[in-house]
């Protein structure tokens, strides 16, 4: 049974990483080289290179030197299994017995299942944190009946928004022919494990946008409970993702090189986006808009996200958004 809600930071603290290899039979392979470093072939990809795979045991940590780069034990186990980060969670978790208390604090932890409180006294505790996760509907929306035409032209809309065919294909950009979101631009969204769970309509006409309100989500669909481009943006996050707020800014900075983007789909972090991004990087880069509710979110989340992670805030001039940026700023400001 899935575990419903998991600290990642408390868990790579609390699982040693040479227990991982163990646990796969790989421990044995590897030479000890003394101060906590293990050295062997790797064991993600097969390879019989003797010095691929190196381990420090201290910093809880690997690293393949020629394909399969590294990470932490999360990192390890879901190589390993070929699953996302909380899937490898999930399992971590079961294998060495651990449940996690949730005080909201610095001081949360996991401890050995026989360690916690009764089984009564958990789920009264845990109820809220369960209910902001439960899982969307798979069918949020009628555009994934059916009635989604791709966008396999150019199209004016998006042309004026700058962005280019293989980046509206990419992102699997369409158009609703019709249907509640009959009129709009249809932009797929997808949860960390790459499954399609809504659209957002996105309305071409001003008129319609007055009247429907710029963006349309489908009833029953949470968007906290996802951050958009992580499943694609979590293969590139070897050196942190960038986050931004909106669809048009997390496509229009991918498009400028930046495939490890990622977007919250507003100004707020919940704490089921604030796991996500924790569970796939160990470091942020935080860009979003100029204006004032961008500046006073960019603080918010820094505010939650300093003591577990390194971030790198961009700020922009008031009036500026990713979205509306020439790919050369882009560059700049991010490298």
């Amino acid at each position: 049974m899935p575990i419903k809600w998991i600290d990642f930071r408390a868990l790579k603290a609390h699982v040693a990483i040479r227990d991982v290899l163990a646990r796969y039979g790989y421990l044995d392979k590897l030479k000890d080289k003394g101060d906590g470093k293990l050295v062997g072939p790797c064991p993600i990809h097969g390879g019989k290179n003797p010095n691929a795979f190196h381990v420090n045991t201290e910093k809880n940590v690997f690293n393949c030197f020629t394909r399969c780069k590294g990470g932490n034990v999360l990192d390890l186990v879901a190589k390993l299994e070929k699953c996302d980060v909380r899937a490898a969670g999930e399992k971590l978790a079961a294998w060495f017995n651990l449940e996690f208390s949730k005080t909201g604090g610095p001081d949360d932890r996991a401890t050995p299942r026989q360690e916690v409180r009764s089984v009564a006294s958990v789920a009264s505790a845990a109820s809220s944190v369960e209910k902001a996760q439960e899982k969307p509907r798979e069918t949020v929306n009628e555009p994934l009946a059916g009635p989604l035409k791709t966008l396999n032209r150019d199209h004016g809309y998006l042309r004026e928004r700058g962005l280019t065919m293989p980046t509206v294909k990419t992102f699997g950009v369409g158009y609703c022919q019709r249907g509640i979101m009959k009129g709009r631009i249809a932009i797929p969204i997808h949860n960390e494990r790459g499954e399609l769970v809504a659209y957002a309509g996105r309305a071409l006409g001003a008129e319609l946008a007055k009247e429907e309100g710029k963006y349309k989500l489908p009833a029953g669909f949470l968007k906290g409970q996802v951050v958009f481009n992580l499943h694609r943006a979590k293969e590139h996050a070897g050196k942190g993702l960038v986050v931004v707020e909106g669809f048009f800014d997390a496509m229009n900075v991918h498009q400028a090189g930046f495939p490890n983007v990622v977007a919250l789909m507003g100004a707020s972090m919940t704490e089921q986006q604030e796991e996500l991004l924790v569970g796939s990087t160990d470091r942020l880069v935080l860009m979003f808009d100029g204006d004032e509710a961008g500046v006073a979110g960019l603080r918010r989340v820094y505010a939650r996200l300093r003591r577990r992670m390194f971030l790198k805030e961009v700020h922009l001039e008031d009036g500026e958004q990713p979205d509306s940026l020439a790919a050369e700023r882009l560059k700049e400001l991010l490298r």
